[in-house]
This record gives C-alpha cells, structure tokens and sequence, in this order.
C-alpha cells in the first residue's frame, strides 16, 4: 500500500471511531470538540452523570475526562467508566494538576493526563494513542480468542485419540481374556471374577486410584500365559508330573513375555510374571520373597487362590467358605502376605 492510500485508511478509520468528550464547561468541551472533529467521530456531555449513560449506550474508543465536575469528579468517573467499559481508553485533562490526581487517574487506568492550556496536537496525539493502544488491546484478544479456539480443538483431538486408545486398549484385552477362555473352561471368567474381588481388597487396603486401576488390568491378565501351556496339561484331571509342574509354572513368564509388547500395559508385566510368587520365598517364576514383591502381586495372588479354590477345576471340587478361609489363615505369612489375607477375611470371606 502507497503512502496516499494508506493515509486515506487510517482517515476513514479514524473517523470510524467514537471518543467522548466530557467536561462541565462550555468552552473547553466545545474546544476539544472542535479540535477533534475532522478526524473523529466525537461525542460531548456536560456532567459525570450524562456521559455514563452514553457510555451505557455506546462503545466509546477513547474517552477525554475534565477531573472537576460538580456532580462527579473525574477520578470517580474514570472508576465507573473502566468498571462498565475497561476496554475504552481513557485521557484525563485538569487546569489544576497535582501528582496525587495525577496518580489516583493512573491507578484507575487513564492512558494519560493533559494539564489546561492544552495544544491541539497535544489533543490529537493523545486520542492517536489511545485509539492504537485500543486496536493493539483488541488485535491482542481476538489472537488469544483463536489460540483459545485451536487449543479446545487439540483438546478435542487429544481426547479422541486417548478414547480410541482406550476402546483399542479394551479390545486388546478382551481378545486376550477370550483366548484364554477357549483354551481353558476353567479358566472362563475365573480372572473377571478374580479381577472383582481384587478391586474389593485394593479398596479396603487404600490403594490410590491409579494403583487399582493397574490392579484390575493385571488381575485380568495375569494367567493369559496359560495360553501357551499344553491343553491336556491344563485339563488333566488328577495329579501332575514335575515335568507337567514345570510346564505350569511357566505361565506366568509366558503372560509377561505376550504383554510385553503392548505398551499400554508396561506396568502391568512384573504383576503377571511375579503373581505366583510367595511371601516366604518358594514361589515361582524368580522366588522373590516380602517386600520384593510387587504389593499389587501379592493381592493377585490371594484373589487368584480364593477363587480357585472356591471353583470346581478339573483336579479338586469347589471348597465351601469356611475351608476357603482356613485354607487362606494357613498359608498366611508363608504363601501370602498377612496384610492381603487379613483384609480378604474382612470383606471377601467375611462370616
């Protein structure tokens, strides 16, 4: 753009804009009308009073305020003016300057403050400078309006593609938990219900809730290693060899081995590979003992034993609650962690 037509743009926006010219005397406020005119669209009120309901009426650019009035002193008009109108530059004019006016208008938010006699240009430059400080302000809001707008739509974005990790994640699992099932009908439903009582206990026990989240996918997923046991082993029906043992006892390895991969279930592989350990030691697959389990194994481990022995397998009928509670008291300490077991009595096998 030329310089010829960029004045005639910056004319026919000026005169675009509004400012409002509020003075109880009759010949500065018809001073500052005359001065401003050419160039902008100017409005005039005699009193506090009569500017405040144009301003209610109107969007003003810039407004001139004389600081004594008798109904309302400019200072107090200024407060009003940014409260209804904050957006509206503000200049302050006064024949009676002190630094503490000066102070209390800049406090409040006046642009700046004119001392009587005032020069035209001094005039014209002030109301220059508010109206670029107003586009300025308003340039600034509708760039924050559209980052605003782009960050909801990222937003948007971001929680569709958690949600299809999620519904992936789900159907991951779900395929994982059906093959097992059709491997072995033992096995069906035995880690939904495990998984159940798992959240009963990690509850009682105040896991956080990320740990019992961690807890309900472990538990779900902790015998999927099953899958790679032969299925005349996992169906035998009385006693196993050491050499069928030996096969058994690589579930847990073989379920660590399948999660692995799935990087959505990280945390959840030590759960599954150390389910079967004991407390004493004698566990399987590392012989970890105490505190070197993971604590969400040690609940998989209790969750897992009481539901296998309150189901009919293959190899022994369903106990009744009362063994399923004997069974647990003895193996507490040994096989499982006492703290696990003393909450399993309270709520699961409650009497």
């Amino acid at each position: 753009m030329n310089a010829g037509k960029q004045m005639e743009a910056e004319k026919k926006v000026n005169k675009e804009s509004r400012v409002l010219v509020v003075d109880d005397e009759l010949g500065p406020r018809e001073s500052l009308r005359m001065i401003l005119m050419d160039e902008f669209d100017v409005v005039t009120a005699e009193s506090a009073a009569q500017a405040l309901e144009k301003i209610a009426s109107h969007d003003f650019d810039v407004a001139i305020l004389d600081i004594r009035m008798p109904d309302m002193n400019g200072i107090e008009l200024l407060e009003k003016l940014k409260h209804d109108s904050p957006e509206t530059e503000v200049v302050m004019i006064t024949a009676y300057a002190s630094v503490d006016t000066a102070a209390s208008a800049m406090r409040y938010g006046a642009m700046d403050y004119i001392v009587k006699p005032f020069e035209s240009v001094e005039i014209r430059e002030a109301v220059k400078k508010g109206l670029l400080r107003r586009r300025d302000a308003r340039f600034i809001r509708e760039k924050v309006n559209e980052l605003q707008l782009a960050n909801e739509a990222l937003e948007q974005e971001v929680s569709k593609a958690y949600q299809n990790i999620q519904r992936h994640y789900q159907e991951t699992i779900s395929s994982l938990i059906a093959a097992i099932d059709a491997k072995d009908s033992y096995t069906k439903g035995h880690q939904e219900r495990a998984a159940e009582k798992a959240m009963i206990l990690g509850k009682k026990m105040k896991l956080l809730d990320q740990e019992l989240e961690l807890l309900r996918q472990a538990t779900l997923l902790h015998d999927i290693g099953k899958i790679g046991i032969p299925e005349n082993v996992l169906m035998k029906p009385g006693p196993l060899s050491e050499e069928e043992k030996c096969l058994i006892k690589q579930h847990p390895v073989i379920g660590a081995t399948i999660i692995s991969p799935v990087e959505s279930l990280h945390e959840a592989v030590s759960l599954v590979l150390h389910h079967h350990e004991r407390v004493d030691g004698k566990g399987y697959p590392s012989g970890l003992k105490g505190s070197e389990i993971p604590m969400v194994a040690r609940v998989i481990s209790v969750v897992d034993a009481i539901d296998a022995m309150s189901t009919h397998r293959p190899y022994a009928s369903a106990k009744d609650n009362y063994k399923v509670r004997k069974e647990l008291m003895a193996g507490s300490g040994t096989q499982f962690d006492s703290q696990v077991v003393e909450a399993a009595l309270e709520t699961i096998l409650r009497v």
